[in-house]
């Protein structure tokens, strides 16, 4: 141990290892030359400078005397018990060259393999690597009574060891043991890892969740979009198809008529020829000298001359007439007819790939819920605000209000209506149940749990439902609407259709009453349901 003993006395006090460049304070404690300047660093703020070994003040930093004898002593001496080419030996193995593994900051002892395995493995003998400055750099060792910090001081969040918990100014405080704190912490991390693991687990099952979501999506979307390519295969399928008619009727038409001019063309060209014999005929007459030869052959000529005045009369009005030519009201017939066949095959079309949504025509305004200053068209697809009252018999269906229901609901199933709005004015559409109360402001629609309405006012666009209003954005003005309800899937859509269409918003809800659609309108403002 006579070893132990010497190495003990040939360590600083602040780094617990080997002296490196000892100096020498005034009260003639030894420390290494970096340690002492941190500890003195540390109490530049104050002024005041204290050894960390006798507690000496000094009113100013002290001289730092290099301390020529202990540097060979630790250099010649103590290398050759402890050190070999720069490995730290194994305090306990006397006489032996054998290197160590760990150091006890307890015992203040370097341990080879052999040495760890008998020593102490309680929480006080902390041990660290053999080259290692842990301790001091972690600040568990007190560098003022070169203790090892066991304590806490809750109040004053300190670590603390045995000299500084007996001291008066933590008397007062709450001081605990470093192992109860440490047990208490582990608890709190315990508890705070249970619930990240089970917050992180949450998020993994969400993500899973939304995963299988966003698969879906892609395979909802990929068929949606299979169906739409399918349809429009089939629409210009039939497109091409009348296409190919009209077309063919036209070259139908054509070749008729290039046919006969071709024929006439070839007749008028024998006529050319037999007419320039003729001709010749004539003009040899000019040369003959014997009077009673000219006679004969004029006659002979004269009798075999066509009417050509008026040949050519019967001819022109045959060619200016239905005669050779095109018959365009017969092909724009043709035309008008296969578009109006496309247009009532679409539809079947349209169902043949799943798209079943087609716009209701057959809804038109119940004119015993129209208020006084609500004006109806004929067709009453019309709702139109009037400035003056006109009188109407007083029922109970009739509005106080100037809105306005439909003759018919919706009770199930999916539909579909579009309405043209006027740009300017206050108007309100949406649906609402039959039993909506006729005066008050609790008829208004969407101020009630029983209608649900798109607003427009000041140009300014928003949603209603039970007096609960929400502001829609938009980039254009609105000129038509698009109103879509799954009843028992309990969804009410408004969708833009001027411009770009898009989706203005979805009410949620489970409707309970057959839904009516709902109309208000104020100032110079009208509604129109598309035919």
């Amino acid at each position: 141990m006579a070893s132990a003993k010497v190495r003990e006395e040939l360590c600083c006090s602040l780094c617990l290892d080997i002296y490196s460049e000892p100096v020498c304070l005034s009260c003639g404690h030894h420390f290494c030359m970096n340690c002492i300047e941190n500890v003195f660093e540390r109490q530049k703020e104050s002024k005041i400078y204290i050894c960390p070994e006798c507690r000496t003040v000094f009113k100013k930093k002290p001289e730092l005397i290099r301390s020529r004898k202990l540097c060979n002593i630790v250099e010649h001496f103590f290398s050759d018990k402890t050190k070999k080419d720069g490995v730290v030996l194994c305090t306990y193995c006397i006489g032996f060259n054998t290197h160590a593994v760990k150091r006890c900051f307890l015992c203040e002892a370097f341990l080879c393999e052999e040495h760890l395995k008998v020593h102490s493995k309680s929480q006080e003998h902390v041990l660290i690597e053999a080259n290692s400055n842990a301790l001091v750099d972690s600040g568990r060792k007190c560098l003022t009574h070169n203790e090892l910090r066991k304590y806490y001081c809750c109040q004053d969040d300190v670590f603390l060891c045995a000299s500084c918990y007996s001291l008066r100014e933590h008397s007062m405080h709450q001081v605990d043991t470093l192992n109860n704190l440490c047990k208490q912490k582990m608890e709190e991390v315990k508890n705070v890892l249970d619930k990240i693991n089970l917050a992180r687990n949450d998020i993994g099952k969400r993500i899973h969740e939304l995963k299988g979501q966003a698969t879906q999506e892609q395979e909802k979307a990929t068929g949606i979009k299979v169906r739409v390519i399918n349809l429009f295969v089939d629409i210009r399928k039939q497109v091409d198809e009348l296409e190919a008619q009209v077309l063919g009727e036209i070259s139908k038409q054509k070749d008729e008529a290039l046919q006969q001019l071709s024929e006439r063309i070839q007749e008028m060209m024998i006529q050319k020829e037999e007419l320039y014999h003729k001709i010749l005929q004539i003009e040899k007459l000019f040369v003959v000298n014997d009077a009673v030869r000219f006679i004969k052959e004029c006659k002979l000529i004269l009798c075999n001359i066509p009417d050509f005045e008026n040949s050519m009369k019967v001819e022109h009005g045959i060619t200016e007439t239905t005669k050779h030519k095109l018959d365009d009201i017969l092909i724009l017939i043709k035309l008008q007819s296969s578009l109006g066949s496309l247009v009532h095959s679409i539809p079947k079309l349209k169902a043949k790939r799943g798209f079943y949504l087609e716009a209701s025509s057959d809804i038109v305004m119940d004119s015993n819920t129209a208020n006084s200053k609500v004006a109806l068209s004929k067709d009453l697809k019309t709702a139109s605000y009037l400035k003056t009252e006109v009188k109407h018999s007083p029922i109970p269906e009739r509005f106080t209000s100037s809105q306005v229901l439909s003759t018919a609901g919706f009770m199930s199933g999916e539909h579909y209506l579009e309405v043209q709005v006027s740009m300017s004015g206050y108007w309100v559409i949406g649906m609402a149940y039959p039993t909506l109360k006729k005066t008050g402001n609790e008829s208004l629609i969407g101020c009630n749990n029983k209608s649900w309405g798109l607003v427009m006012l000041n140009n300014n666009l928003s949603v209603l439902h039970n007096s609960e209003s929400k502001p829609i954005r938009i980039d254009s003005p609105l000129q038509a609407l698009g109103i879509y309800l799954n009843y028992d899937a309990g969804q009410l859509s408004f969708y833009q259709l001027c411009g770009t269409v898009r989706h203005l918003h979805t009410f949620s809800a489970t409707f309970t009453e057959p839904l009516y659609p709902a109309f208000y309108v104020c100032g110079n403002s009208w509604v129109r349901l598309k035919s």
